[in-house]
């Protein structure tokens, strides 16, 4: 088993693009979707209605059933999704971290090669002056509103959708790429009427939990999260599922005019999440950046365009073959190394998928075997096959012993490997206490 699993990391390759008929080089639209769980999407299986639009989205797209972020906190995975690069290569470590100049994103690649560029952010996490809006012609990350619960500023998905089509109308046919990141569903959840009644789990039995003292989540209702008096799991479950439905309204909204502008079907559309939702997993509540359980890193991920087929894929799929990708249907080239591929490329040899937090836990999935070793060094180990939730350590078995040894030489070698090199000192810089205090509003401790 050892020398199987070392030989697949060995046989990793860069993928050379398929060849296809020529063909005018797309637009292309990105839409991340912040602390968005796939398992609650109709498209993945959830049994209740939260995404109507987005699973008719689905109907026409490749859907990836095994699709993983590289870090469980918005700005690690959005680096990494807009320049193809793990967090350790980006020096974008946490949410205070800033983009290097020397970091290369598909933005500025595209506008070498004629696009104009958007994008349309919706957290504060991604505000301008973080090195995000790095190659943007134009980068729209006002916050004019305020959530419901508490004086933090905001853009919801109706006024992101509406600034959106406004840019796209303006045009003027112009190839573009627009990369538009939605804020809903992330906490606190307050969707508007109706979808704030939608989901109520009438004859559930009630959960009750303890309101915490912080943002973690351990055990308790993050203090950023709490609504009113409700300590009811089943009701903050229902709420995060309204606010799903209020961003799928929306979402409908934007591929319904994409039609109307002529857009929808000469477009390549990929839309994914930057991490999911602690529901409960490893006793955490309505939270995310502690650690990297699946119900954090696997994310969904959408992509619609003529030279992908529709229909599920089992094949894995990670944030790092997201660049590669828009490159491949763009018919541009780069000559930067990247590690990840082309998904319309065949699939050359069985991924390596990586996940880090803060370069503390680092995780690694070879041929649904999982590793995770925590920052004090604990190795745990997970048959995702048999476990796909990640929730039973197998690596006291002495079964596993092999298989681990196997995985822990590769993790070191992911972890150690840094194909961008850049020399920039990216260390987190001192925030003003405003901007510490929103960041902390907003759930995160780094």
């Amino acid at each position: 088993m050892e020398i199987g699993i070392l030989a697949v990391a060995a046989a990793l390759a860069w993928p050379r693009p398929v060849a296809r008929a020529k063909m005018p080089a797309p637009n292309v639209i990105l839409i991340s979707i912040d602390t968005l769980r796939p398992d609650h999407l109709g498209c993945y299986g959830y049994d209740k209605p939260t995404s109507p639009n987005l699973d008719r989205f689905a109907s026409e797209a490749a859907i990836f059933d095994n699709c993983f972020s590289h870090a469980p906190m918005t700005g690690p995975s959005c680096a990494s999704f807009l320049t193809g690069f793990l967090p350790h290569e980006t020096k974008v470590l946490g949410n205070r971290s800033r983009v290097p100049q020397e970091v290369v994103t598909v933005a500025e690649i595209l506008r070498a090669d004629g696009y104009r560029t958007y994008a349309v952010v919706c957290n504060y996490v991604l505000r301008e002056g973080q090195g995000f809006e790095q190659g943007f012609d134009l980068y729209d990350a006002r916050l004019e509103e305020v959530e419901l619960v508490r004086d933090h500023p905001e853009r919801i998905a109706e006024k992101a959708t509406a600034r959106a089509l406004e840019i796209l109308g303006a045009n003027d046919g112009e190839r573009f790429f627009l990369w538009l990141h939605y804020q809903d569903p992330h906490g606190p959840y307050t969707p508007p009427a109706p979808y704030d009644s939608l989901f109520s789990r009438v004859g559930a039995i009630p959960r009750h939990l303890a309101f915490g003292r912080n943002v973690k989540g351990k055990g308790s209702i993050p203090t950023y999260q709490r609504l009113g008096n409700h300590t009811n799991y089943c009701y903050y479950v229902a709420q995060y599922d309204g606010e799903i439905r209020y961003l799928d309204e929306h979402l409908g909204r934007l591929f319904s005019a994409l039609g109307d502008l002529g857009l929808y079907e000469r477009s390549l559309i990929i839309l994914t999440a930057d991490h999911g939702e602690a529901l409960g997993e490893s006793d955490y509540y309505f939270a995310h950046g502690h650690n990297l359980d699946q119900c954090l890193i696997r994310v969904p991920l959408l992509v619609k365009h003529g030279a992908i087929a529709p229909g599920r894929r089992s094949d894995v799929a990670q944030h790092m073959d997201i660049v590669p990708t828009i490159l491949d249907v763009a018919r541009v080239k780069s000559r930067l190394p990247y590690r990840g591929r082309s998904l319309l490329a065949p699939r050359a040899a069985k991924p390596v998928v990586y996940s880090e937090l803060r370069m503390k836990s680092h995780a690694v999935i070879v041929d649904s075997l999982k590793l995770v070793v925590d920052g004090d060094g604990a190795a745990h180990l997970f048959d995702l096959k048999r476990d796909p939730a990640g929730a039973v350590d197998i690596a006291s078995q002495p079964s596993s012993r092999e298989r681990l040894r196997a995985l822990a030489e590769i993790l070191r070698r992911m972890k150690d490997e840094d194909l961008l090199g850049v020399r920039e000192n990216a260390t987190e810089e001192p925030l003003s206490e405003e901007e510490a205090e929103k960041l902390r509003s907003l759930g995160y401790v780094d």
